[in-house]
């Protein structure tokens, strides 16, 4: 007697959901995983709507001023909120088994439980290296609504021929060589979204005055409330961290070395340190290296940019749809494949800026005009 399908499927569902250890290794493709962790450990949830939103307010109606004895007042009401808007899109992947591998492997438990647990780490890797490959790019062009605003789209260079030191950021470079301004519905370029714009400088060389650059940008950065007024944004616990590609890292380690012939883990080198596990930290911030930024250059220009990102997680922050993140869907078949058994697993996602001038900045090569 046949085995049906309905049985078959109940056995993978009921595998996948509590599989046993089984060792083999895999050739992963990137050092770290960055936005994976991230989307795993620092995300936040919303519970639905058609877009993530948020208020932002960029200036203020300028209401203060010193008075006299007697003076008449002209109370004055502006609307100095704009709305940021960021839309969901959706990644999938999914694993596969035909009807017959699993029923060759019906006597050996062993071999069906790491036919289960190869489809399912192959479907997942994929997935993973996805998530990477888009955190560290912007859409294909302006109205892309396929692929999420990744650093770049929110961290921007400074325009072509420009090296200007300052909040000057507002070009944002997609993947097809077009470029723009208008970022999560708010357009950079104009005055009045001035404050919509990041720092960013140039350097030519990892050495001291890249530094200097690294912490000027550092403190220009971070802005504070005043003591007597309650600061309205969204708290969270999360960190900051640099990322480069591996030669700019290795660049700084060589720095932190020139500046102590016999430094250790956690010796403090100024503000220079270095880390057990060799990563070196600027202001006590640790620089990451990032496979998706070896050798990557500029899309309008073609240029090598060997940008360094500082990335403020406290104002960067990954979105996920509440209940569609990771979601792993029950084994199926179609009239197609009949004897192929399919599982998807979905999610909407996407990252919000909520202030561009607080989020971070980048130090990048110059770009010629």
């Amino acid at each position: 007697m046949g085995v049906k399908n309905s049985a078959l499927a109940d056995l993978i569902a009921v595998t996948l959901d509590d599989l046993p250890k089984q060792y083999f290794e895999v050739g992963w493709d990137n050092t770290r995983y960055e936005f994976c962790r991230i989307y795993q450990s620092e995300r936040m949830e919303v519970d639905g709507g058609e877009q993530i939103s948020r208020v932002l307010m960029l200036d203020q109606t300028g209401n203060a001023r010193y008075r006299r004895l007697y003076d008449t007042d002209q109370p004055n009401v502006s609307d100095v909120t704009s709305t940021i808007r960021v839309p969901w899109v959706q990644i999938g992947t999914n694993y596969s088994w035909d009807k017959l591998e699993i029923l060759r492997n019906k006597s050996n438990p062993k071999g069906f439980v790491k036919l289960m647990k190869l489809r399912r780490t192959d479907g997942l890797w994929s997935l993973a290296n996805l998530i990477e490959e888009r955190a560290w790019k912007t859409p294909t062009n302006s109205s892309d609504d396929l692929y999420p605003y990744g650093v770049p789209y929110y961290i921007n260079m400074l325009t072509k021929g420009s090296t200007a030191a300052g909040f000057n950021g507002q070009t944002i470079r997609y993947q097809d060589g077009s470029t723009g301004t208008t970022c999560a519905g708010l357009d950079a370029s104009l005055a009045a979204n001035a404050k919509w714009r990041n720092y960013a400088f140039t350097y030519s060389a990892v050495d001291n005055t890249l530094l200097k650059s690294f912490r000027l940008a550092a403190m220009r950065s971070r802005f504070k409330a005043p003591l007597f007024l309650n600061d309205p944004a969204q708290k969270r616990n999360a960190a900051k961290r640099i990322y480069s590609e591996f030669d700019v890292v290795a660049d700084l380690m060589d720095l932190a070395d020139s500046k102590d012939d016999f430094h250790r883990g956690k010796d403090v080198l100024g503000n220079l340190r270095v880390q057990e596990d060799g990563l070196v930290l600027i202001n006590r911030i640790p620089v990451v290296p990032i496979d998706e930024l070896e050798g990557v250059t500029d899309p309008e220009q073609g240029t090598a940019t060997k940008p360094i990102y500082c990335v403020d997680f406290e104002k960067f922050i990954p979105y996920v749809q509440e209940g569609y993140w990771n979601e792993e869907s029950e084994p199926m078949t179609d009239r197609g494949q009949h004897t192929t058994f399919t599982v998807f697993l979905d999610g909407s996602h996407n990252n919000l800026c909520t202030n561009r001038r607080e989020v971070g900045f980048v130090g990048h090569l110059p770009i010629a005009a």
